[in-house]
């Protein structure tokens, strides 16, 4: 490669605003840390006790690369019981953190359609897998009232203007907001009537404090959905980068290979940490929620009565603000008081700021008001 080449790829990369966007932390680095996309928790005793057995008994190689078997039968199970999603082992695939989830899906799926359509409020590491190859992208409207989510109208449009592939986030990585079952059900009709398909980010749906609809659970579109997110989220794996995708074993075969290419497979050891996680994560997650749902309920009430305008939102472990002044100095007064926070603008919307839900949470707020 010359000189010259490598002066042009350098140029063009730093060019790429998707690329470049930037983005929330995995992992919270300190009680203060409320921007991070994964709160701190404690390994379980067994976790690690898993984890270190796995190391002991030699499985230190390469794996097979969706994943060990007994993992992504135990996806397989927590997307039943948890959305009501028909999936099966030969459907999953582990990967290497939420962002592999995001990358497989944008660039494989998305090979088969000639464009793509994105909420205008989205995660920035769904930008950032756009951004890595040239394509039609199909920006979706969102509503502030309504968490940043784009309308089903807004879906209606962009589908019958020919975007076929959709990315989808419910809850809102943003504001935690979900679609109701009407919404989804109107999504799945939307996209089942133009034979399109669906990237359905449902990471938080385990912090949803009532009902969640997935559109994966709906009748008939199992055959048209990706499910991205996190493996057992809470049970201290942030930082071990464990994902998951879960779609039709005619999309998985094309994203294996390219896993294969890029990752080879996610840490054997790690895995087996997971497999064990996931036998605590019933019980945990009840724990957890009822936990935040009283903490985020009192934030809620901390933030009326400092007339901060909180987001509608029903995952329970993020509570995003909808700043007038815009994010800047809301985030600047909350540094001076020593606590971090996410920039809406990452997301596409410079007017919020989003917290972690935690027990120091509160004292960041009153920093506001």
């Amino acid at each position: 490669m010359t000189s010259k080449t490598k002066r042009d790829v350098l140029e063009k990369h730093r060019d790429n605003a998707n690329l470049n966007a930037p983005s929330p932390a995995q992992v919270m680095f300190s009680q203060n840390d409320l921007g991070a996309d994964g709160l701190i928790r404690p390994l379980d005793e067994r976790i690690i006790a898993a984890t270190v057995e796995a190391l002991e008994s030699g499985q230190t190689h390469y794996v097979d690369v969706p994943g060990i078997a007994p993992l992504r039968d135990a996806v397989a199970d927590y997307l039943r019981e948890f959305s009501g999603a028909a999936y099966e082992q030969g459907n999953i695939v582990i990967t290497a953190g939420m962002q592999e989830s995001r990358f497989l899906t944008i660039q494989m799926i998305g090979a088969q359609f000639d464009s793509i359509g994105v909420p205008e409020a989205v995660h920035p590491g769904a930008r950032k897998a756009l951004g890595t190859r040239a394509r039609k992208v199909a920006t979706l409207p969102v509503d502030a009232s309504a968490g940043y989510l784009s309308s089903v109208e807004s879906v209606d449009a962009a589908v019958a203007g020919g975007c076929r592939l959709l990315f989808l986030e419910s809850p809102s990585r943003l504001s935690g907001a979900v679609y109701s079952g009407e919404q989804v059900a109107a999504i799945g009709e939307i996209v089942n009537e133009k034979d399109g398909a669906v990237i359905w980010d449902q990471g938080l749906a385990p912090w949803v404090d009532g009902d969640y609809a997935s559109l994966a659970a709906q009748d008939g579109e199992a055959a048209r959905v990706a499910t991205i997110g996190e493996a057992f989220p809470g049970m201290g794996l942030a930082s071990w980068f464990i994902g998951f995708i879960a779609a039709p074993e005619a999309w998985v075969a094309p994203m294996q290979s390219q896993k294969q290419i890029q990752s080879i497979c996610t840490s054997t050891a790690s895995q087996y940490g997971a497999l064990e996680a996931s036998q605590l994560f019933g019980a945990a997650r009840g724990q957890q929620l009822a936990s935040l749902r009283q903490i985020r309920s009192r934030l809620s009430q901390l933030a009326s009565e400092g007339d901060l305008d909180v987001l509608r939102g029903a995952a329970a472990n993020i509570i995003a603000l909808r700043m007038e002044s815009g994010s800047e100095a809301a985030l600047a007064t909350l540094r001076a008081a020593g606590y971090e926070a996410t920039d809406g603008a990452f997301f596409g919307a410079p007017d919020v700021v989003r917290l972690n839900v935690t027990n120091t949470t509160a004292d960041a707020l009153r920093a506001l008001v």
